[in-house]
């Protein structure tokens, strides 16, 4: 009996945290079939519905576009949007889907972004963007520079992932300063992605660097995970302590 009232407490705790607090996610993988999210679309209406079963008032996904991996263009993902839309309107789910994409940062980009052919966050202001996991790009300033040149904010998709720049916060302070936006995973609090990404993110968060937090969702391991941070006191109250703007940028 101590364990049923354990569990529903913990799942009502990051319930209301993503309702009141967050509201919005700004970073998952949902739209079937066109990255290594979501496989089909009964797994994406799966997926959507547990998420605003989990207190999302809105959906921001983001597919990726790197094209040697993941080839997708706006119009793809306008086309499988509306699938997805329209399909959700069969189901019970009170959450507005809206997509964008996460843009990695290579040549191709540059070439993407030099002919406008973007389709950045509603409202064309921001836009989600991953630098390389394994090492740094030598002109990462100028990327920046570029974007808020054209009158794009870059949102920097999970910069505690990016382990070359561990230890040394002036990288994510510099961001800041040419104009970027910090974006947390929230499973790196969680330590899926390990406990050297956990401990940067954490430091990212005592030090008030990230500006936006997203779910970076996949799949059902995901979910499992991200319900299972509600059973994490320490990390919750850390969480619920921070004023994360995504409300305020995205609602």
């Amino acid at each position: 009996m101590f364990s049923f009232f354990k569990s529903k407490s913990s799942s009502n705790r990051l319930q209301d945290f993503l309702s009141q607090s967050i509201q919005v996610d700004i970073h998952s993988h949902l739209l079937p079939g066109i990255d290594d999210g979501a496989p089909d679309l009964e797994t994406s209406l799966s997926l959507i519905n547990e998420l605003a079963g989990l207190g999302f008032k809105k959906l921001i996904t983001t597919p990726h576009i790197r094209m040697e991996v993941f080839p997708n263009t706006p119009a793809i993902i306008k086309e499988q949007l509306l699938e997805v839309q329209t399909a959700l309107r069969t189901t019970s789910a009170s959450v507005q889907l809206d997509a964008a994409a996460e843009y990695y940062i290579d040549d191709n980009f540059t070439a993407l972004l030099q002919h406008n052919d973007l389709i950045p966050y509603t409202g064309n202001k921001y836009i989600l963007v991953e630098y390389p996991m394994i090492a740094p790009l030598m002109n990462y300033e100028q990327r920046i520079f570029d974007l808020t040149q054209r009158g794009l904010t870059p949102v920097i998709a999970h910069p505690e992932r990016y382990r070359y720049w561990h230890g040394q916060l002036n990288y994510y302070e510099r961001i800041k300063d040419l104009g970027g936006l910090l974006q947390l995973n929230i499973l790196s609090v969680e330590g899926y992605y390990g406990l050297d990404i956990k401990k940067c993110a954490l430091e990212l968060l005592k030090t008030g660097l990230y500006d936006l937090i997203g779910t970076d969702l996949h799949n059902e391991r995901h979910l499992g995970r991200l319900k299972n941070l509600g059973t994490m006191s320490k990390e919750m109250k850390l969480l619920e302590a921070y004023n994360f703007n995504n409300a305020k940028r995205f609602l």
